[in-house]
């Protein structure tokens, strides 16, 4: 059985990251990352403010890195594990997601 759709594989096809509302309502974040797909909480660990100024900017220059807007903190799409910056070793929370045949993405249930 499918959680809540969030987005469409599509929808990153532009700028590889998508600003997303979690259906408690919390912010979230996807991106796209050599083909794969990630999402995560949109809170960075160092000040617990988003990681976005700009619409659906999340990735660094070169799109191989999450960056926050911030404070500059570099973290791995594949983990979250902040890698450079003030919250270095500390890591965003993430999100457990489904892929459908369509493309469509979706919030797993828990």
């Amino acid at each position: 059985m499918r959680g809540t759709l969030l987005a469409h594989l599509a929808d990153l096809d532009a700028t590889g990251g998508l600003a997303i509302t979690l259906p408690d309502g919390r912010a979230g974040f996807l991106v796209k990352v050599h083909g794969h797909l990630h999402g995560f909480e949109n809170r960075c660990p160092h000040r617990d403010s988003r990681l976005d100024i700009d619409p659906d900017s999340f990735l660094a220059t070169g799109g191989e890195l999450i960056q926050c807007a911030h404070h500059g903190a570099l973290f791995l799409p594949e983990n979250g594990e902040c890698v450079a910056g003030p919250c270095q070793y500390e890591s965003l929370e993430p999100l457990a997601l489904t892929v459908d045949d369509q493309g469509g993405i979706y919030l797993a249930r828990e």
